[in-house]
């Protein structure tokens, strides 16, 4: 079991060749609550990234991620699946948690994924009017992965786990169970263990940041080839118009920087 968090920035291996082909950018999921496919930054980044399906990643190391080759990856805007998947914006973190009876739980602020399926095997949960996660909802609890909202059981906020089994953090979380309450959301902040394994986590991502400027710096001036739209409708991007900061800016803020970059021309 892995968090997508060290799963992106890791190094992507080709085994065939003993080369790093990229690094991981990017899960694209499903609305049946499964990562599809990664996407991945390689040495030609400014040309767009790369897809490769989640079953053909081989090996998801500590250190590092495992294809067959590089003829793996193809260039992402060439598959329409993935297209698709990020045309309609699947996402996790950041997402409203709602029970089925209708009462809000908070937001996710991290999932954990099945590497050998690639399913979500659950969604960390940070509750309403707090910053700190309260725990893990696994899987039998959520009910459906939806644009707006994660349903899940009524009563899920109950059946929080500190870990899921098979995680690193798992190996530390005997014997904790706990429950969504005013005095938990209103206690005071402490630095845990699995706080400490988060930091580490973000280091990868921190490493893209140079990555990510180099390609907003190649898009501006760019045209777009399609019409980007947010999930609300609100326009992004028209046909044929020249990307600018504040384009840039704007897709981010919509979660639609992806399809962004997919949909570019000189």
């Amino acid at each position: 079991m892995k968090s997508s968090r060290q799963i992106l920035g890791l190094p992507v291996m080709s085994i065939e060749e003993g080369l790093q082909i990229g690094e991981a950018d990017h899960l694209v999921l499903n609305q049946r609550g499964a990562v599809d496919f990664l996407l991945v930054k390689d040495r030609a980044w400014y040309l767009g990234l790369k897809a490769v399906p989640f079953n053909a990643v081989q090996g998801f190391g500590e250190n590092a991620l495992t294809v067959a080759a590089s003829s793996t990856l193809i260039p992402a805007k060439d598959s329409s699946q993935a297209v698709e998947l990020l045309e309609k914006g699947f996402h996790l973190n950041g997402l409203k948690v709602i029970s089925n009876k209708g009462k809000i739980l908070g937001s996710v602020s991290e999932y954990y994924i099945d590497e050998t399926t690639g399913n979500i095997a659950g969604c960390q949960i940070i509750p309403k009017d707090s910053e700190s996660p309260a725990g893990i909802i696994p899987r039998q609890y959520i009910l459906s992965f939806g644009l707006d909202c994660l349903v899940v059981e009524d009563g899920a906020e109950g059946r929080l786990v500190s870990a899921l089994e098979g995680t690193v953090e798992a190996a530390s979380a005997a014997g904790y169970q706990p429950v969504i309450t005013e005095e938990t959301a209103a206690a005071p902040k402490t630095k845990s263990a699995s706080a400490g394994k988060q930091d580490e986590d973000t280091q990868p991502v921190k490493a893209l940041e140079h990555f990510e400027e180099q390609q907003r710096r190649y898009l501006l001036g760019k045209k777009v080839t399609m019409r980007i739209l947010a999930d609300d409708g609100d326009i992004i991007a028209e046909e044929g118009q020249t990307i600018t900061v504040e384009m840039i800016e704007k897709a981010v803020a919509a979660d639609k920087y992806v399809q962004l970059t997919l949909n570019v021309r000189e």
